[in-house]
């Protein structure tokens, strides 16, 4: 059976290769056409789901349930992050265009917002609706608006 919120990942694959290498002009072209339709009527459309070709994002990206997540691009996501309903990750006007860099094993909460330039250090917790516009070492957990730090921990539950 297809999980359905793997399909938004896989068009997002679909998309990312075409941009990033394939060199043929004419099959570039109709491998975007293509890209586009899926990422509009099953991205956009189906899922409410936004993940822009252009960002970079490690193995074993989990969107547990889809829905009205951003990821701009130029954002850099890690291996084995989740990233749960409503999170944006995106620019901020000073910074231009940059977006996160997210390290591995990073779970993020339900309407969080994480950004601008900055960087998510490894095995990181970022809560529930947390606005995280700061830099965040690793292991620990970030919940509030701004984001704060209530918790530095060893291991990682996320496995």
């Amino acid at each position: 059976m297809i999980n359905t919120k793997d399909i938004v990942i896989k068009i997002y694959r679909f998309g990312n290769k075409t941009f990033y290498d394939v060199k043929n002009p004419f099959i570039k072209k109709l491998r975007n056409l293509l890209y586009k339709l899926l990422y509009f009527f099953i991205s956009k459309m189906l899922f409410n789901c936004e993940i822009n070709v252009r960002a970079k994002i490690g193995k074993n990206l989990q969107l547990p349930h889809h829905g009205n997540s951003v990821i701009v691009d130029n954002a850099t996501i890690g291996d084995n992050v989740i990233i749960r309903p409503q999170v944006i990750i995106g620019k901020t006007k000073k910074d231009g265009s940059y977006a996160a860099t997210i390290g591995n094993n990073v779970d993020i909460g339900v309407g969080a917002k994480i950004l601008g330039n900055i960087t998510i250090g490894d095995n990181v917790v970022i809560g529930a609706g947390a606005v995280v516009v700061k830099n965040v070492p690793p292991n620990v957990t970030v919940v509030g608006v701004p984001a704060e730090i209530v918790n530095k921990k060893i291991n990682s539950f996320i496995s």
